[in-house]
């Protein structure tokens, strides 16, 4: 379920309740665009609520995901909101999104169903996700204690391509649904000791022959931000 607030400078208050969104995310970052709030619990008073807000320029507001308390677990920003068609309990809204990218709210919902309880399900989510779910990963891992000089391992037969390189790199070093990284900054950073790890002292590739070949001049530069981090990698 999802809820429709403005921005204030209090907690957001939802004025509306909706069944699911469309078009909501994009590998962009922010786009200007239409999204579509099907099953609207009260049509007219969202639209009677945002034509008021336009008049006065203050219609931003957030698209929230709720659990099934009605409380927000993660927002989506979204300014200058208007209306461009209502059709039965159907609302299509035009502004500019904050956009988190593909497969972010299909792990949130996994995640609120309890789906979430062992290693690899971002494997379910197809190639064009997965940045979905490393920022929903991002989002959620939690550091209950800093290790310092630990060992991985790694397969290059687990993953098919860089993001699923981060996926499995996550997992490996925080748990199931952990984060260390979904680029190459990213990646350097958590290993300058942010998120988790003080030290990594070695990661083993096994089948890394595939991995170079998918990842091409990539790879090299995986191996080098290791390096410049002291890892000692092992590669068969």
């Amino acid at each position: 379920m999802f809820g429709l607030a403005f921005d204030s400078e209090t907690e957001p208050e939802i004025i509306a309740l909706i069944d699911d969104v469309k078009n909501i995310e994009s590998p962009a970052a922010i786009i200007y665009r239409t999204v579509r709030l099907i099953n609207v619990d009260n049509v007219s008073n969202l639209i009677s609520t945002i034509e008021n807000a336009t008049k006065i320029y203050e219609n931003n507001g957030f698209i929230c995901l709720l659990d099934d308390k009605k409380s927000i677990v993660t927002k989506t920003f979204i300014s200058n909101i208007r209306i461009v068609k209502s059709q039965k309990n159907n609302v299509t809204l035009l502004g500019q999104i904050w956009c988190h990218p593909p497969g972010y709210h299909k792990a949130w919902k996994m995640r609120l169903n309890n789906e979430i309880i062992q290693k690899n399900i971002w494997k379910n989510f197809r190639k064009e996700e997965l940045q979905g779910w490393l920022v929903y990963a991002l989002h959620t891992t939690t550091i209950d204690q800093v290790k310092e000089n630990i060992s991985i391992q790694i397969d290059g037969n687990e993953f098919h391509n860089l993001d699923g390189f981060f996926c499995t790199l996550g997992e490996e070093v925080n748990g199931i649904g952990g984060y260390f990284g979904r680029g190459f900054g990213a990646l350097n950073d958590c290993l300058c000791g942010g998120f988790g790890v003080k030290a990594m002292s070695k990661l083993t590739w096994l089948n890394h022959q595939r991995s170079k070949k998918i990842f091409k001049t990539k790879f090299d530069k995986i191996l080098q931000i290791l390096a410049d981090h002291r890892v000692q990698v092992i590669l068969k």
